[in-house]
């Protein structure tokens, strides 16, 4: 008789176990997402071979979901399910900043599913999780704060690495060519922490290679840009923003027009300023504002007769980039640069410049890519040189194109 009371109190704890779920990331780079979930019930601990074995035979698997629909599109993601002590943990690896700041942002209306019962193969018998009842308890309980996604983020080389890591492929229709032909261009951002050295407390110091671009099959479009910056110093501190020393180079496609620089800027993210999604689950980025100034030293130019020495000046300037998404599929992104050259010879008028770019993205289902149609006007702070063109590609971002692995 008391054997029986006994399980039927078992039972009874089991049908009305709540589990737990926690959320941490897994720091060394490349980082991952665990969720361990616990308090399942059970007084004994998971056989981790046995449980797991039949787990892969029956090719049962974990997703996550909101509203009824899989959350996460990227066939890069990868979920590994393990099974330690009394726990199950569910590791996200690959996950790109745009499914985890979309985690955060429908946390309330996630949870947890399976393909099917999960069975668990104890040390002194067999548990089994419904799946119903893992989909109920798990609403909203998938946590993603602030605190986790600074985690996240630092491993992965900071926020602003996210917000400057891009590819676009594109053409120029032969109409809008200035060489009479199809033109073929790459834009690109990449940033990337690195170690050098430790400080004080054997803590690392973070240096930063930084690149972007805009190269094409017609080399002497004066739209044409490339800025490499091999040493950056992140010298944010405890600022929300991001300040930025950076020593390298910039020129022309070809150089013609190049000098050594070393510039600063202060990197801030700013509330959105409208939301075209009408009602639609999108992931809204916020705005990156970009301020700064640099000194710099031609070391070659284009310029002709008493102006062709090369200077010794600086500049200030001003840049944003703002990533509009509209209703369910399409995007209109925003890029504008504002600069003024000390330098007379460089800017005899002394005038502000301006260069900017309104693209129309339409996402394609399943992929990290974007259809764009681009066009852009004004001059590029390395020649000051006037030009528009229009540009027909595919943009993605290249931590969601690689994946935050690095393919490894």
């Amino acid at each position: 008789m008391k054997k029986l009371i006994a399980l039927l109190l078992f039972v009874c704890v089991q049908a009305h176990a709540q589990y737990t779920f926690q959320t941490v990331v897994d720091t060394p780079n490349p980082p991952k997402i665990n969720i361990l979930i616990g308090n399942l019930g059970i007084d004994a601990n998971i056989n981790q071979i046995k449980t797991l074995h039949y787990f892969d035979s029956t090719q049962n698997s974990f997703a996550f979901y909101a509203n009824g629909k899989e959350l996460f599109q990227n066939p890069d993601i990868a979920v590994k399910t393990r099974f330690q002590n009394k726990n199950i943990q569910v590791e996200i690896s690959g996950i790109s900043k745009y499914e985890l700041v979309l985690l955060q942002n429908t946390q309330a209306n996630v949870y947890l599913s399976s393909k099917a019962d999960i069975k668990l193969i104890l040390t002194n018998g067999v548990h089994t999780i419904s799946k119903p009842d893992l989909e109920k308890q798990s609403l909203g309980k998938i946590e993603m704060n602030e605190s986790i996604m600074d985690m996240y983020f630092a491993a992965s080389g900071g926020e602003y690495a996210y917000a400057n890591n891009s590819f676009n492929w594109s053409f120029t229709p032969k109409s809008e060519s200035d060489i009479g032909k199809l033109e073929l261009n790459a834009d690109f951002s990449f940033h990337q922490s690195y170690a050098l050295g430790s400080g004080k407390g054997n803590d690392k110091k973070p240096l930063v290679f930084y690149a972007k671009g805009r190269v094409s099959t017609n080399s002497k479009d004066s739209l044409n840009y490339l800025y490499v910056y091999p040493i950056n110093f992140n010298i944010s501190g405890a600022s929300d923003a991001q300040m930025m020393a950076r020593f390298g180079v910039e020129g022309n496609q070809t150089f013609t027009s190049g000098r050594m620089a070393f510039n600063f800027s202060y990197e801030k993210l700013i509330d959105n300023l409208v939301d075209l999604t009408y009602g639609s689950n999108r992931l809204r980025l916020k705005p990156v504002l970009n301020v700064g100034g640099k000194i710099y030293k031609e070391f070659d130019n284009m310029r002709i007769g008493a102006d062709g020495e090369n200077e010794f000046s600086g500049q200030v300037y001003a840049n944003l980039y703002y990533n509009i998404p509209v209703f369910d599929n399409y995007s209109i992104i925003l890029e504008s640069n504002a600069y003024y050259d000390f330098s007379e010879k460089i800017n005899p008028e002394q005038k502000i410049r301006l260069n900017y770019s309104v693209a129309l993205g339409v996402e394609l289902p399943k992929s990290p890519f974007k259809t764009l149609f681009k066009y852009r006007d004004g001059q590029v702070d390395v020649n000051n040189l006037d030009d528009s063109n229009l540009t027909i590609g595919l943009l993605a971002d290249l931590e969601s194109l690689v994946g935050v692995t690095g393919k490894k």
